[in-house]
């Protein structure tokens, strides 16, 4: 067992009870497949537990291995995509959330020094995909912003 495990365990969990919640305030006909997503989350992450507790029980072995997991951990980079997340939800909230996902993308892309060409290209397949697969495909409704909405 690593010391990392557990935690990353809860916060797997605490991340699929959130989507939970948010999943139920979407029409029924929307949640299919986010609650199909969030089951399978739970699930694996189920497994992985369990088999974190029985690695345990064969060896009563606790490894330390932040040492390892955070060896050549970029604090400012870190810190630079954290701040990103928060500024594309406010963004989200208030400009919708395809011109928020436009921004962050290109925004963090070029934080992280991704070259022009494949930071438009991943910007115009994201766009693409999520139109056609939630917008269309599963009609789920995506924010659209209180300056558009």
């Amino acid at each position: 067992m690593k010391k990392s495990d557990v935690p990353v365990v809860c916060i797997i969990y605490a991340i699929a009870i959130a989507f939970l919640i948010m999943t139920l305030n979407l029409p029924e006909a929307a949640q299919v497949y986010p609650m199909v997503l969030i089951t399978a989350l739970i699930f694996v992450n189920t497994l992985y537990l369990i088999r974190t507790f029985l690695k345990y029980r064969q060896d009563h072995r606790i490894e330390n291995d932040y040492p390892i997991v955070f060896n050549g951990f970029l604090f400012k980079q870190f810190f630079g995509v954290f701040l990103s997340i928060i500024v594309y939800l406010v963004l989200m909230y208030f400009c919708g959330y395809y011109i928020a996902t436009v921004l962050y993308l290109a925004g963090s892309l070029l934080f992280l020094k991704v070259p022009v060409r494949y930071n438009l290209m991943t910007i115009v397949v994201m766009i693409i995909m999520v139109a056609v697969v939630f917008s269309y495909f599963l009609k789920v409704p995506l924010p659209t912003g209180i300056l558009f909405g």
